[in-house]
């Protein structure tokens, strides 16, 4: 897993000659003039050479973002779509640009359809309208430098895919896990990630030449190209295909109205200003209600660092935050989200009062629901939904960077489950999401799939100010988890003092909100392995409390990377859970 810790990154004017930028032993960097932490060594060196080429923060973004797919194809790339948060020093506003997928105009509103078994004949029903690209180029249009060309860009990604990059224990695990979806291609897909009978193990060199011809593509024409040419008419075939109903005019529409811009998502706590994604994601606001109630709370941090009292507490926040989450969020275009009572304090206020020190709340387990009312603080009454859990996946990916300007860029994208669908449009060489998993399948809940629709995303890159002034910034990967991964490593630095890499580092729990919770039923609690000795105190409150995998820590609770302004310095800091990797200079 990498190192457990602060690891003590390299100090000087950036990486020499000498250094091996892709040595996990050592994941964070301090320095003065810019840094990228990104969950692939290879990503973070294709963003600070276009930093120190004179790009900024958006250029060395972009450039992370193409190489990521290349370096995780397994997590994010060409057919999905993500989320940025951007703050600008100079004007002091955030930019929430946001390019997640959404259901074609013809997805199916058959909701049984979508609990069949998958396979290479039904698999594509499950795949949205690919953004990454609308999303990706426009943003370096809109807020790039201008000095650094698209194919200057995409060089680092192409040669990556070109050339090959050594295939890291976390990839080799994800290909050996998810080697019937790759086969679903035939032979051709499958001998890139394997000997032909076998995995690609750790060590073993990827190439994907039919990635880097695709990149080429991307770099060699336009926008509108991408999504009205060749290669949207090959996603289209491969949707068809295997059952799927994404369309030429889906593409353009996707080119014409992608990325959606606005300002982000705002809250604070305790001083510390937040700028989250808004909807579709749910996690930015779920971050802001889960802060909002330990403020209320008071002094967290008086309870002692992953005391069994302190996880109590953080454990009933985020299973109140969940509830709420599958009850009133979703696509703020197509469904009445409450954002102004969910965000509310005063809603915070109520919603803590569920929490019993020494004592687990266990929901519906008690008879009790998992949501709350927050049209009481929203300021009228709103459509009333069901309540309904929405689909699960691990995967997904993240980076931050920071430019010398001080201007921060975070990014979270994916494909959703590893490898997305499995299905990768001819001669291309990426894999094709399975976003419309992440819809709820329960007539009347307000997640439900709809036409033109995007999936409800735990997606929430996120920057915090302290006095108005940049203070950190940070994402994660790992669909449910990333709440509370990203709430932990919050709290680690504003109310323990950590560092980026402690914070990071430091061991994490999840507790999530059910409604399958039979009455009397202890309340279900991951904890990571190196938390084991607290068991036993954890359950005598009324959790049953699992020490997750034999590993110390585990990348099923999330893969943060991140940057913390440390006076005149940047400290950036990556998971261990992950390949995750922090470069600078």
């Amino acid at each position: 897993m990498g190192c457990f810790g602060a690891c003590g990154g390299k100090n000087d004017d950036g990486p020499d000659e000498q250094y091996d930028y892709t040595d996990l032993s050592v994941r964070d960097f301090i320095g003065q003039k810019g840094i990228i932490a990104a969950a692939s060594p290879y990503a973070a060196k294709a963003g600070l050479d276009i930093l120190k080429s004179g790009g900024n923060a958006f250029d060395a973004a972009v450039a992370t973002s193409f190489a990521l797919g290349v370096a995780e194809p397994s997590a994010s790339g060409l057919g999905g779509g993500g989320m940025m948060i951007a703050y600008n020093v100079k004007t002091q506003k955030s930019l929430f640009y946001n390019f997640r997928e959404f259901a074609p105009a013809a997805a199916d509103t058959n909701l049984a359809n979508y609990k069949k078994p998958m396979t290479g004949e039904n698999c594509c029903i499950e795949t949205a309208v690919p953004t990454q690209v609308a999303g990706l180029l426009t943003i370096l249009e809109e807020q790039g430098s201008g000095k650094i060309s698209k194919s200057q860009i995409l060089a680092p990604a192409i040669e990556l895919a070109e050339n090959g990059i050594s295939v890291t224990s976390e990839l080799s695990k994800n290909i050996s896990e998810s080697t019937a979806k790759i086969m679903l291609n035939g032979s051709e897909v499958w001998n890139v990630f394997s000997d032909g009978i076998e995995g690609l193990y750790e060590g073993d060199t990827l190439i994907q030449k039919d990635l880097a011809k695709t990149l080429r593509y991307v770099s060699e024409h336009t926008k509108e190209q991408f999504y009205t040419g060749e290669i949207a008419q090959k996603i289209v075939d491969a949707s068809r295909s295997h059952g799927g109903s994404i369309s030429m005019e889906d593409m353009r529409y996707a080119y014409e109205n992608y990325p959606v811009k606005s300002e982000a998502l705002t809250g604070t706590y305790k001083g510390f200003g937040i700028l989250t994604a808004s909807s579709p994601s749910t996690g930015g606001t779920m971050l802001i209600e889960m802060l909002n109630m330990l403020e209320c709370y008071g002094n967290a941090s008086e309870l002692g660092h992953n005391s069994t009292e302190y996880i109590n507490l953080i454990s009933t926040v985020m299973q109140l935050a969940y509830g709420d989450k599958e009850k009133y969020m979703a696509d703020s275009a197509f469904s009445d989200v409450p954002l102004t009572g969910l965000t509310s304090k005063e809603y915070a206020r109520k919603r803590l009062q569920k929490y019993t020190a020494g004592k687990a709340y266990t929901g519906t387990a008690e008879g009790d629901v998992p949501y709350g009312d927050p049209y009481e603080y929203n300021g009228a009454a709103g459509k009333i939904y069901s309540y309904g859990e929405s689909g699960e996946h691990e995967s997904t990916t993240t980076f931050s960077v920071i430019d010398e300007e001080g201007n921060i860029v975070t990014f979270t994208q994916t494909i959703n489950n590893f490898f997305g669908c499995g299905i990768v449009p001819d001669g291309t060489g990426f894999f094709l999401n399975n976003e419309t998993r992440d819809f709820s399948y329960e007539e009347g809940s307000i997640n439900v799939v709809e036409p033109l629709k995007q999936p409800a995303s735990y997606m929430m890159p996120t920057v915090l100010l302290k006095d108005g002034k940049p203070y950190a910034t940070l994402g994660s990967p790992g669909g449910s988890r990333i709440p509370s991964a990203v709430l932990q490593v919050v709290l680690n630095m504003t109310e323990f003092g950590m560092d980026i890499q402690k914070a990071i580092s430091a061991p994490r729990v999840y507790c999530f909100t059910t409604v399958n919770e039979a009455p009397g039923t202890p309340k279900s609690l991951y904890v990571e392995n190196s938390l084991k000795s607290l068991l036993p105190s954890l359950n005598s409150f009324g959790y049953n409390a699992v020490a997750y995998s034999d590993w110390e820590i585990d990348s099923y609770f999330g893969g943060v990377q991140g940057i913390k302004v440390e006076g005149d310095k940047y400290h950036g800091g990556a998971d261990p859970r992950r390949d995750g990797k922090a470069l600078g200079y």
